[in-house]
Parts: C-alpha cells; structure tokens; sequence
C-alpha cells in the first residue's frame, strides 16, 4: 500500500517542476574508508519539500510535507534532513560504492553524485617463484598479494619502476599486475624487486630479496704486462685473465693447445726463452651455468740480433764486373736493410737483393759504386748496424801519361813522371828503344849524351784486375847551355860613372832577358839594352841603381839564369860636416858608399884621433884648429873639414872676451878636475 502511493507521489512530482539547475551533491569525503559515516550536501544549500534519495534503483528515502518513507535497506542505516535533503549514511561498506541520485519535487531538480567506499590496503606479501637462476636458462615470477579494495599494483627494479611501457618482451604483467613474469633473465635482474600495492586511501609495499643469478664467464680479457708486440730472451713476462662471471670463474692456461698445469688468473715467465714463443690460451669456466669461454694471445719471445758482419762473396770488385756483399748475422732476423755512406741501398736495374736482403749484388760495378756499405739487421726486439765495408772498386790502369821534357841538353839529366788512373795503383816499368831500363813510375837518366836521344816507354800494370797500360815519350837531346855569368865593366862600381853589365852565355840560347830583384828589368830612363840583350848599358850610375840583377837565357830546354850579381854604386865622401858639444866633442860625418873611415889634424900637422869622435883636451888654446880627413875605403877619394876653437869652458855657452876672462875659465876648469 505504501509502494503504490509512492509511485503515485513520483508521478505528481514528475508534473510539477520548477526547472531548478546548477545543482551539485558533495560528499563529506570521497572516497570513503569503509566503517565511517558520510554525509552527501546539496550545494548550494536550499529547501526541499519534496523528493527522494536514490542509490542505482534502490530507493535510499522518500520525503513530502509531513510525510518521511525510508527504504527497506536503510531503516537505521541513514539520518536525512528533510529541509536541506543532506543524507547521512551510516558505517558504509564496499558495497555501498556507486552512483547516488537526489530527485527534487519541490523545486524540480535532479543531480547525482559517485561515492567510492575503499578498504585499506593490508597483509601485502610477495611470492618468488624462484631466488637461485642461470643467466638465460631460467625464468621468475613474483606474486605480490594484499587485502583491501580497490587494489593497484606496480612494481620497482631497483630504483626503475617496471611497467607496460618500460618492460621488455622478456618482462610481463598478468593478474591486474599483480604478477611479475621475467623469460630468460640476465644478470642485470638481479633487483631487489618492490611490490607496492595501493588504493585512493592508502598503500602498502614490499620487496624482495637479491636474486641469485649465475652468469658468465663472459667479457673475458688477458692482459700481459709489459705490453709489446714481442720481448726479448731473458724478459719477465705476466699474463693476466679476467672475466664477468657468477660465481667466479675458474681458469685454465694451456699452450699451442696443449693444457698446462696452471690455474688461476696469472701465468707468469720470469727469463722467458725463445723456445716459449707461441699461443696462450685463457679458458674461462663457471660451474654452476657450466659455460666456457676462452681468449688467445700469441707471445712472440725472441733472441736479439746479437752480431752482422759485411763479407765479399767470390771475387774481389773490379770495374765492369759483377760483385756480391753478403750480410752474415747472428741471431734471428725479421728484416735487413743495406746502407751506402748512411742512406739507404734500394733496388734497381744496376743492384738486386736476395736470401731475405742478406745479399747485395752489384750487376756490372761501376766507380759510382765506391763507398762505406753497411747491413742493418734487426727482429722485434732488438737491431744491429754491420761495421762499415770499405767497397773499393778495382780499375785501370786507364790514360797512363808520361809528363817531362821532351828535349835535354848534352850532359845534363831529366826526370820523367809515369802516371795512370787505377787501383790498386799501378807497377810501373820503363823501355828504352824497346829495352827495359828501370822500374817506378819516376825514371831519373843518367847523364845525358847525344846518343840518349830516342823512345822512353811506360808500361803499367795492375795487379788486381791483371790489365795493362802503355804510354811513349820521344826525347831528343841538344847541345845546351853550359854557363849563364853577369859581369861588370869596371871592378868597382862609381855613382856618376859609366857602367855596363854584359851577360856571358856559353851554349846555344835563343834570346836573353833581364831581372832585377826578381822582377822583368825597365831600363828606362838611366839605362839602356843593347840590341841583342846581352849588355846593360847605365850611362851614369845612381844610387838608385843598386840592387840583384840575373841575366836569363832561354832555349828549346828551357829557361837558365845567371847567379844574381849584386850591384852597388860606389861614391863619396861627400856633404862633410863637423858638430860641436860646447867644443869639447867634435863628431865628423860624411856621406859615403862604403862608409868612410876619418882622421883627425891638430893644427894642421899633429895627429889628433881616428874615428867620427873626439874629445879637445882642457887648455887647447882659443883658435886651435882640428881638421877632419874623410876617406873612402874602397875608392880611396878623401874629403877634410876644419873646426875652429872659440872657448875654454865646455860647461858654458859663453864665448871668451878677453884673456883675462879666458884664463879665468881655465883656472876654474883645473880646480874643478882636481876636486
């Protein structure tokens, strides 16, 4: 009875609307934790004299002026305030959550609102299906389990939160993500894995332990130490393994294949020797994933290049012929160079290499190839440069030449020079008109006579190469000159006089020239030569005249000149002079060639001294006169001058006045003696 009126109510409601809008329902909280009451309020506040409250279709209340129905769910559930319409609903659970309707009579409105009403999240627990896994063998799932609802899960590697966008294929989410599925896991899955559960009103997370993944050996390296390309006999050598493995790895060393009795990640050579060389192999094991992995290297241990040596192979270098150099070298060796005078030997057309470069062979040899030849030999370890090998190219003898006169005069020797190019230099041996006469390439005749004229021959031979050489000079020999002598006209040579040298020639000549002081004689202007060179004429010497004079004569042998004559012109004395010291020295002086010798006169009859010098006696009366006599040595002329005494005393400079004063003087010059 109650239900019809109600509809009917509904059907009258439904009439009269007054078109109320903008109407909006507001919870006390939403969502709601489950438990706790909620109130829903009409916004903005009104009066509602008539509607109802609706849950989906269920009827929550039902209200009219004086009237209040409650539905048959919410009797004691709910509290509602007829005026304002507000709705109160008691201790909500779960499944009060869903869309709560208010429909107006009075005004005409209708608004609804959505409640959600959460259990808080609890109890989250995480199972692994697995915690000990091999690297791509095995797989994992993480199940994480909570109380509460609504529930969203999400999950965290490490710090990376793992979600459909950031899983890859080998990573998947099932179960509303509460399960975490990873295919073929890698070492870097290792987590810790978080779960962490949430809803609007709380959260709650957990975390896994570490996973225990076994992986490797991968990434495996060796390293050696010191890092060469090869190491000499003698090097400590240290191998190194390392690999990324889970749990570590074991390793295994073995050599050219062969196992050796080492384990561990270090092998090591201390005085490797050659006989070490080869491949050395790292063999990385994990014995849980049961995976190998191995990593080569090949060591080169090498004895140094400990000697080269440059040696002729065959027949000694002669010009035109082949030749060959071969580099004989202790130790092992990668590679050998050859060097000529410090810059590298390349092959061409003239010069090939073989037996690894040990050998250099020269097609045809030529001067060009003269020089100092080195090998260098050397390996990875260690090089040697050969002590140089002097190529000396053996040839000739090639323009052999006789150098020397070809004319010599009757009684006279002649030096003749035989020369060629060779080497080893040349023997030599000489032919007189076909006869041999001497051996050496210089050939010194003996005193020469008319019949020595004829073929001097020089024939060279060398040695080495076995070759010979000649060369012919003609020589003739002539009546020559025996003497070349400069002779003056007069024995003594005057200044002012006539002179004239002649050159004696005995011999024949061709023509005369003169030298004075070893340059071409002028004669101009005192001199002249006479029209056959034989004679200097000087008109009249002068002094400038003087000087060494030859006189040469020249023949079909050559150039003779004389001795050198010294010429001297003679003269003097001439400009005599006497100088007085306070006429008690008087010094005599003449020009002279040679110089004069002097005596000296008193008085024009006593014998004074000899020599430029004398001293005046004290007392020599005033008026005394001392003459000079100048003479020359070698052409005896002489020459006098005459010096007259003016005073006593040689201390002063006074001239004597009087005798009185004069006698004065004198007294004072003996007192001074006698103190």
């Amino acid at each position: 009875m109650e239900f019809t009126f109600f509809c009917c109510f509904v059907s009258i409601l439904t009439i009269y609307t007054t078109g109320v809008s903008s109407v909006t329902l507001v919870p006390s909280e939403n969502p709601v934790v489950a438990g706790r009451n909620v109130t829903i309020s009409v916004n903005p506040g009104m009066t509602i004299s008539a509607g109802t409250w609706l849950f989906g279709s269920n009827m929550i209340v039902f209200w009219f002026p004086d009237m209040l129905v409650h539905g048959d769910n919410y009797k004691n559930r709910i509290s509602f305030n007829s005026t304002s319409a507000q709705l109160t609903l008691w201790s909500v659970q779960v499944n009060d959550s869903g869309l709560y309707v208010l429909q107006g009579a009075n005004p005409n409105i209708r608004t609804e609102v959505s409640l959600s009403v959460q259990e808080p999240v609890s109890n989250v627990s995480l199972i692994e299906s697995k915690t000990n896994l091999v690297e791509f063998n095995d797989s994992v799932s993480f199940t994480c389990l909570a109380l509460g609802s609504p529930l969203v899960f999400s999950w965290i590697n490490g710090s990376a939160l793992v979600n459909a966008s950031t899983a890859g294929a080998n990573v998947q989410l099932s179960n509303n993500g509460s399960v975490l599925t990873i295919n073929n896991i890698t070492r870097y899955d290792r987590g810790p894995f978080t779960c962490v559960v949430k809803n609007d009103i709380s959260n709650g997370s957990i975390q896994s332990a570490l996973l225990n993944i076994s992986y490797g050996p991968s990434n495996l390296t060796m390293n050696i130490l010191p890092e060469k390309v090869g190491y000499i006999s003698g090097s400590n050598i240290t191998l190194s393994c390392s690999a990324s493995s889970s749990p570590p790895a074991v390793f295994q060393w073995s050599y050219n294949g062969v196992l050796l009795n080492r384990t561990g990640q270090i092998l090591q050579f201390v005085n490797a020797s050659q006989n070490m060389t080869g491949n050395y192999t790292c063999t990385a094991h994990n014995t849980v994933t049961l995976r190998y992995t191995a990593v080569p290297r090949n060591i080169q241990i090498i004895d140094p290049v400990s000697a080269a040596k440059v040696v002729r192979v065959g027949k000694v270098p002669i010009y035109n012929m082949s030749f060959t150099l071969r580099c004989e070298i202790t130790g092992p060796v990668d590679s050998v160079y050859w060097m000529k005078d410090g810059i590298l030997v390349y092959s061409d057309s003239h010069i090939s290499f073989s037996n690894q470069n040990k050998t250099i062979t020269f097609s045809q040899l030529t001067l060009s190839d003269n020089g100092n030849y080195q090998c260098l030999a050397g390996n990875i370890v260690s090089n040697i440069t050969s002590k140089v090998y002097r190529l000396a190219v053996n040839y000739g003898p090639w323009n052999v030449t006789i150098s020397g006169p070809t004319i010599a005069q009757n009684g006279s020797s002649i030096t003749l020079n035989c020369s060629a190019s060779s080497q080893p230099p040349s023997n030599y041996s000489w032919y007189y008109n076909g006869s041999k006469i001497a051996s050496g390439a210089l050939f010194q005749t003996g005193i020469l006579s008319f019949n020595s004229s004829g073929e001097y021959t020089c024939t060279a031979h060398n040695n080495v190469t076995g070759n010979n050489g000649s060369a012919t000079r003609n020589v003739s020999v002539i009546v020559g000159i025996s003497s070349i002598v400069v002779t003056p006209s007069m024995s003594v040579p005057l200044a002012h006089k006539r002179l004239q040298l002649f050159c004696n020639v005995t011999g024949d000549y061709s023509s005369i020239s003169w030298i004075k002081n070893n340059q071409t004689f002028s004669p101009f202007p005192t001199a002249n030569l006479s029209a056959d060179n034989t004679t200097v004429n000087f008109w009249s010497l002068h002094v400038f005249d003087d000087g060494s004079y030859q006189c040469v004569a020249t023949n079909i042998v050559g150039k003779h000149a004389s001795q050198p004559y010294k010429l001297t012109a003679n003269y003097g004395p001439e400009d005599l002079k006497i100088t007085s010291m306070n006429d008690i020295v008087l010094t005599c002086k003449a020009n002279s060639q040679p110089p004069s010798v002097y005596h000296w006169i008193f008085n024009k009859d006593i014998a004074a001294g000899e020599g430029p010098t004398i001293t005046v006696p004290l007392m020599t009366p005033v008026g005394s006169n001392y003459t000079c006599v100048a003479k020359n040595p070698l052409t005896n002329f002489t020459l006098s001058e005459t010096y007259t005494i003016l005073a006593y005393n040689a201390a002063s400079s006074l001239q004597a006045t009087g005798q009185a004063t004069i006698f004065s003087v004198i007294i004072l010059s003996v007192l001074t003696l006698w103190m």
